[in-house]
């Protein structure tokens, strides 16, 4: 008979600290476990993520285990399930799984691999160039909410009308912007010396970097702002010193697909891809 025990919180101080945890076994076997974490990474501050895993031939007792997580959560909180192709697998199954238990697909995000093989890297042209640590995260927040208008990432646009454009922005910078990497955080002024976009840059592994975010604001696009950003992010990573960047890029944002694959960022490279899930505890 399969039974899902649900274990003590986690209390260490780190990622999983707060975690409530769930088993599901039969006969004294763990055929899945998971747990329903207090945090989401999906830049929605209200939401809570469920992780999952289970032995082949066992979603009936991953379906249990996530039944249990949302048992547990507070009526009319927001629940996250998230599957990589890259990173998990059995994906058909994870994603079906998800749907079983009453989750729908929010984003799905297509991964980008941009290797530096020594290509020419031009320089930026016809803009000015300065980094949060030359402005500050006070105006460099300012510059992130001027571009968030009418963004066609689906996640960041439900955070932006939940948070307000000024509180995501101030969000993203407090979640994202290390003090090692303040040097490759940009906004981009035009020859006005007006602030007409932006461009995070991270490091994701020893010797990988990530477009964390990009944005130009709504009247200045159509005018190359989002390649220029691009080819400073392609030339950030390499002075640091890194093989290539991994970025990933919501599916219906057309235009920022385009973008990534003329600035040398080729989907399908690696394997990273990506699915977001949601539901409301009831």
């Amino acid at each position: 008979m399969l039974t899902v025990v649900t274990l003590p919180p986690v209390a260490d101080g780190g990622p999983l600290d707060g975690a409530i945890r769930f088993v599901a076994r039969a006969r004294g076997e763990e055929l899945a476990s998971g747990e329903l974490l207090t945090w989401s990474n999906l830049g929605d501050e209200t939401g809570r993520l469920i992780t999952v895993r289970w032995a082949d031939g066992q979603a009936t007792a991953a379906r249990a285990v996530v039944g249990a997580a949302i048992g547990a959560a507070e009526p009319g909180t927001e629940l996250h399930l998230t599957a990589n192709a890259e990173v998990d697998d059995r994906i058909g199954e994870r994603l079906a799984l998800f749907e079983s238990c009453g989750f729908r697909l929010w984003q799905e995000k297509e991964g980008f691999w941009w290797a530096d093989t020594g290509q020419e890297l031009p320089p930026p042209a016809d803009v000015t160039v300065r980094t949060i640590a030359d402005v500050g995260p006070g105006r460099y927040a300012q510059v992130v909410a001027s571009c968030t208008a009418g963004t066609l990432d689906r996640i960041d646009a439900d955070a932006i009308a939940s948070m307000g454009a000024a509180g995501w922005a101030a969000a993203l910078i407090g979640d994202a912007a290390r003090p090692e990497e303040q040097d490759i955080w940009f906004i981009v002024g035009n020859p006005g010396g007006e602030a007409v976009g932006y461009i995070a840059v991270g490091a994701f592994g020893h010797d990988t970097g990530t477009i964390c975010h990009v944005g130009v604001a709504a009247g200045h696009r159509g005018h190359g702002y989002v390649d220029q950003l691009l080819r400073i992010a392609n030339r950030a990573a390499r002075a640091r010193g890194w093989a290539g960047m991994l970025s990933d890029v919501d599916v219906e944002n057309r235009p920022m697909l385009a973008a990534m694959a003329r600035n040398g960022h080729r989907a399908g490279a690696r394997p990273w891809h990506r699915w977001m899930y949601r539901r409301v505890a009831t």
